[in-house]
């Protein structure tokens, strides 16, 4: 893990409880394309990749019940491993093709070290009111429970789990005192090769270019960091095999199809979303970009990833909208709905959540598969949240571009089929091919939180009318809007209608992409 917010958690696949019959399915389908030594592959793949876990209900840091007991590793097997770093440094370097640059220092800590290293990150990245807000965000949204910290969620899932980190700041590889033997050498390949990377691309310069940025465009950036540690240590692990990680089943294929297997038995709901989902992306989805990128280019191809990185997840889901032709996304602008028509409001939150970000919502109350094909025509998106000046109410609004008007009819149609879940309202204001208006009745879902979501519909009236969902295709756009009084709803969506409108002539423009490699186009 380098220190990234991308590195708080491991690469997260299904739980346990499903990945029997998930490696049955695989084994059954690797014997028929290859016999037993293809299911090896398949199940080195789920070892490497699977340090599964699932939201623990969030206490105080000293009494996490679910982390490790710490029992120090000797200082002889401390020594030992240190030596065994620096080969392992070396094998990385020939794997990759770089020649090490330098050694990398090397230290060994304790829980105290990584809780505090992690705490001070994280309370940089969040002051007071910025957390407060991504708190009142991401429970609007369904992807933190009501009433948890998020920096403290985040917290105590890194130190769950936390084997080692790889600072580009201090150039150090620091290592748990109680690693893990099983997942040492696994630790020490993802790791030193983030300390490869920092000597060739500047891994520190690389995570402040895109500091910045929105959360879609952070994720593809950390995608090309993460995914290139995440196949370098398949590699290490296939190296005897006689095989690499670009031969293995697609990694991001393989969750989907647990993720199937998970949602299996369930009513026709999908399944809820957590903060994992959320973070997990970079390295599933990063290495299985990898397969398909470095199987065209070579691994020569990686500085120009890190030179001219993805810009959005839709472009690491969907590699071929990335190479050989770069498919740029619609950058979408919504001005401050508190400075006109929500006055009585302020805006506390705003994201372009992005295809994998939008997926994850439409996927808390679809089956798997629509939610993904819901978002997976997605150029553009940008969201908000709004909260009432007494803290009383909460509304949501999101404009999304998408490739063709099919995609956004698709989208239309899920989301049209989430508010129904989400809301269970049968008052309809109107609800035909390109809009869907529902009231929610007085007072549902006043603070909005997914424990309030799910109520029925309240008949009784109020000053300024009931709250109302609505959504609404336009061409290849959507809006939408929750949480609105019946006096608000229309005027909001009459001004989200005058975002200026992506030029059609732009969305379609792509631009070569040409890595410095022999093999490139």
């Amino acid at each position: 893990m380098s220190r990234s917010f991308f590195t708080l958690t491991p690469a997260h696949l299904p739980y346990s409880a499903h990945r029997e019959q998930l490696l049955c399915t695989l084994k059954t389908k690797a014997l028929g394309r290859g016999g037993e030594n293809t299911f090896k592959i398949l199940w080195l793949t789920a070892l490497v990749l699977s340090l599964a876990w699932a939201l623990a209900p969030q206490k105080a840091w000293g009494s996490c019940e679910t982390c490790p007991e710490d029992q120090p590793l000797d200082e002889k097997i401390q020594a030992l491993t240190l030596q065994q770093a620096d080969d392992i440094f070396k094998e990385v370097s020939r794997l990759r093709g770089l020649p090490v640059k330098s050694p990398v220092n090397k230290t060994f800590e304790n829980r105290a070290f990584f809780h505090d290293y992690y705490l001070k990150l994280l309370q940089e990245q969040y002051p007071p009111a910025k957390k407060i807000a991504y708190e009142k965000a991401y429970v609007l949204l369904g992807l933190l429970p009501e009433k948890t910290d998020l920096i403290q969620a985040y917290l105590d899932s890194f130190l769950e789990v936390v084997q080692g980190l790889y600072d580009p700041r201090t150039k150090t590889l620091y290592l748990a005192n109680w690693i893990d033997p099983d997942k040492e050498e696994q630790t020490m390949a993802h790791e030193l090769t983030h300390a490869l990377q920092d000597q060739y691309y500047d891994l520190q310069a690389y995570m402040d270019r895109g500091r910045d940025s929105t959360m879609d465009v952070q994720f593809a950036r950390a995608s090309v960091m993460e995914g290139d540690a995440v196949a370098t240590a398949l590699n290490y692990s296939l190296e005897d095999k006689n095989e690499n990680f670009t031969q293995l089943v697609n990694i991001a294929d393989w969750v989907r199809m647990s993720n199937l297997l998970e949602e299996s038995g369930e009513k026709a709901f999908g399944r809820k979303v957590n903060l994992h989902d959320v973070i997990n992306f970079p390295y599933i989805y990063g290495a299985s970009f990898l397969q398909k990128y470095v199987k065209a280019y070579g691994w020569q191809g990686m500085k120009y990833l890190f030179d001219h990185p993805p810009s959005s997840t839709h472009q690491i889901i969907h590699p071929e909208d990335f190479f050989p032709k770069r498919q740029k996304p619609v950058r979408v602008k919504i001005d401050d709905l508190s400075q006109n028509v929500l006055k009585d409001f302020s805006r506390i939150w705003e994201e372009t959540f992005g295809e994998y970000g939008l997926t994850l919502l439409m996927r808390q109350y679809l089956p798997e598969n629509e939610a993904r094909h819901s978002a997976s025509g997605w150029r553009g998106d940008r969201i908000q949240v709004y909260e009432s000046r007494d803290g009383s109410r909460q509304v949501l609004t999101g404009y999304v571009v998408f490739n063709d008007e099919a995609s956004a009819g698709d989208f239309f149609k899920s989301y049209r089929s989430l508010l129904g879940k989400k809301y269970n309202s049968e008052i309809f204001r109107r609800s035909d091919d390109t809009i869907h208006w529902i009231s929610l009745g007085q007072g549902a879902g006043s603070s909005m939180g997914p424990a309030q979501l799910n109520r029925g519909p309240r008949q009784e009236a109020s000053a300024q009318g009931d709250l109302e969902a609505y959504v609404e295709r336009l061409g290849r756009r959507v809006v939408f809007i929750e949480g609105t009084t019946s006096s608000l709803t229309s005027k909001v969506r009459g001004v989200l209608w005058d975002v200026s409108r992506p030029d059609s002539k732009s969305v379609q423009k792509n631009e070569n992409i040409t890595p410095e490699t022999p093999s490139g186009p």
